[in-house]
């Protein structure tokens, strides 16, 4: 019963809202946080796409086409050419603990560049990290976060300078290793916890998001083959019998971790290939 009580404590519904509006981005900049440039009239220039401030996981991220109006919770945002990265951070009782550092990749899909498809950890510099660090302890003064928070930003090539994307004030793709590293992660003051222990690690840790490629029924066959990986850790979201699943539409999440980086990318890959291999 703690456990479900601690899971259900997270970001007033208030926050949210504030988050989730242009007001957002007007904030940051007045506390000299970079956004990208963002505009509610078509901009005459190309290199900018189409947002939906109620969407999360690049779902309502979509380019600009000549007949296209945005819609009332949509405006036009600038592209950044740089590293994408998503940022874990936990606060509490008005502290915070980055929890881990995502590079993100993203799903191939007409129309929807930056629907996401994985993130895996990573390591970044002393001195980027510190300005995550600032950046992280900003929004958590600014809008009283509390609980898991997801951050977006954008590493630009040449210039190195971070811009924010977008702040998500729930848990995301990476809860599962999360769960998995901090073992206290839905406890009772979970920052105090981990401070008296040493959860730090040499893993890399993935998940990815399993996209069908074809419109695909989960019939007797089909699920026989998910009901022999649902007794792993390693996949989760995993349909049931009978369960339609759309063309570019979710499978089921996997998820894996190793030491070394490479090793990390090529056992998804395989772990993939046989998602596709007996369902595609």
């Amino acid at each position: 019963m703690d456990n479900l009580i601690t899971f259900n404590r997270g970001n007033k519904f208030f926050t949210h809202r504030q988050i989730n509006s242009l007001l957002f981005f007007r904030d940051l900049k007045k506390k000299k946080i970079n956004v990208p440039s963002w505009s509610i009239k078509k901009p005459k220039t190309n290199g900018w796409l189409i947002k939906n401030l109620r969407s999360f996981g690049g779902k309502g991220v979509r380019e600009i086409g000549k007949n296209i109006k945005i819609t009332k919770f949509e405006y036009y945002q600038k592209i950044i050419d740089g590293e994408h990265i998503s940022i874990q951070f936990y606060s509490e009782d008005k502290r915070m603990k980055i929890l881990s550092i995502c590079d993100q990749s993203f799903y191939k899909r007409k129309n929807k560049p930056y629907l996401i498809e994985s993130i895996l950890s990573r390591k970044l510099d002393l001195k980027t990290l510190k300005k995550i660090q600032e950046i992280c302890n900003q929004l958590m003064k600014e809008y009283n976060l509390n609980g898991m928070n997801n951050l977006d930003i954008v590493l630009e090539n040449t210039s190195k300078i971070i811009y924010v994307i977008e702040l998500n004030a729930r848990p995301g793709l990476s809860t599962n290793f999360l769960s998995k590293k901090y073992k206290d992660l839905y406890k009772d003051n979970f920052l105090k916890i981990i401070e008296k222990k040493n959860n730090e690690n040499n893993f890399f840790y993935g998940t990815k998001i399993i996209y069908s490629n074809k419109n695909i029924i989960i019939n007797k066959k089909k699920f026989k083959f998910i009901k022999s990986l649902s007794n792993s850790r390693s996949y989760s979201e995993l349909p049931v019998l009978n369960d339609t699943i759309g063309i570019h539409e979710p499978i089921c999440l996997i998820h894996s971790k190793s030491k070394k980086i490479e090793i990390l990318r090529e056992n998804l890959k395989k772990m993939s290939y046989k998602i596709y291999n007996e369902l595609n």
